[in-house]
């Protein structure tokens, strides 16, 4: 199908009940290199505010330290088997240490499936050495319902 301009609160109107119903992305990011990874995250969005925003519960692997160090785009793309279909693309950064009990709090906040407690990743809570956040500003949103014409929302 294809798609037209659409602003923030239109694209964000047809996307947030898809996203908040599939939950589970494939992300990728790119390394200096230009070759992409991919992974099932479970980014929680904050559809509120000038631009959506998301925390994503990150190991800092030295392949995800690497790629966001070399390139801080991320791609969050969202499917399930009726063919609702959400890409999110957006600037990403580690949240600092100091800001990460705030991030635990503010991913566990929303009921589930949306939210979820951290403390299943990291037992030991926010002071867990490998707990780590990912912060992402959105940039460019394209929701297409399945045979229906897709918007996109870019900054």
């Amino acid at each position: 199908m294809p798609s037209r301009r659409a602003d923030l609160t239109e694209t964000v109107a047809v996307a947030r009940p898809i996203v908040e119903r599939i939950v589970w992305a494939t992300v990728a990011t790119a390394g200096a290199d230009g070759e992409p990874r991919t992974r099932i995250m479970h980014p929680v969005w904050f559809w509120e505010g000038e631009v959506p925003t998301a925390l994503i519960s990150a190991r800092r692997t030295p392949v995800k330290v690497s790629h966001l160090e070399q390139n801080p785009s991320i791609s969050c793309y969202y499917w399930d088997s009726a063919h609702d279909t959400v890409a999110v693309e957006g600037r990403t950064s580690w949240v600092p240490p100091e800001r990460v009990a705030d991030a635990w709090e503010r991913v566990a906040a929303p009921e589930p499936p949306v939210g979820f407690d951290p403390a299943m990743i990291w037992p030991d809570g926010p002071t867990d050495p490998g707990c780590g956040f990912l912060e992402v500003v959105a940039h460019r949103i394209l929701a297409t319902p399945a045979a229906r014409e897709g918007l996109l929302w870019s900054a």
